[in-house]
């Protein structure tokens, strides 16, 4: 690949100019803040994957908590869900609603109180639900897939962020040296124009 094609190779031979270069100042300063960028980019990267380490050793740990302090039991329903209800504009049905039910705790204790059933679930019908230690519902615990998930995101994120900032700032650094340009070759324009017209 020569490195005429290659636009790293342009930037990096415009900020390190071969003997002859044509190269302006301004050019060198534009190739000298996209390698900055590219670098700052690469330098990123471990930092991100640290980021999203991180979370997943401290999700994971959340996540092995509740597993320790939320127990699955089965409710059954005392009365009947939210009557099924459709959105006139997307035609998605609704959410469910807290609805009477009945279950029976780790230790043979039955309870009563409010679960969330979804529209159109029958008395009598039964799910499962997590309850904590006092035997009232929660949510359920972080899974080991939402685990890896979140870390992820985090990482990912963290790194595209930074990706975006990097490329804004190059991108206000370029219009501004476009500017800077624009503004040397109407002068140097203007001058010539006027020796012309002494001459």
């Amino acid at each position: 690949m020569s490195t005429s094609s290659n636009p790293l190779a342009r930037m990096w031979h415009t900020v390190l100019p071969r003997r002859g270069s044509v190269a302006r100042a301004s050019d060198r300063v534009q190739a000298a803040v996209g390698v900055l960028a590219v670098l700052l980019a690469l330098a990123a990267l471990p930092v991100a994957a640290s980021v999203g380490s991180e979370t997943y050793v401290r999700q994971q740990g959340e996540s092995a908590q509740q597993l320790g302090e939320r127990t699955p039991v089965t409710a059954t329903l005392l009365a009947d869900g939210p009557a099924i209800t459709v959105n006139s504009r997307s035609g998605a049905a609704g959410g469910g609603e807290p609805t009477d039910a009945t279950w029976t705790l780790p230790d043979g204790t039955p309870r009563v109180g409010k679960v969330v059933a979804d529209e159109g679930t029958l008395k009598g019908a039964q799910f499962t639900i997590w309850v904590g230690r006092e035997g009232t519902p929660v949510d359920p615990p972080l899974s080991g897939a939402a685990v890896v998930i979140d870390a992820a995101g985090v990482g990912l994120g963290l790194w595209i962020c930074a990706l975006v900032l990097l490329a804004a700032c190059y991108r206000i650094t370029v219009f501004a040296l476009d500017r800077f340009r624009y503004a040397r070759w109407q002068q140097e324009w203007l001058q010539e124009q006027d020796r012309k017209t002494r001459s």
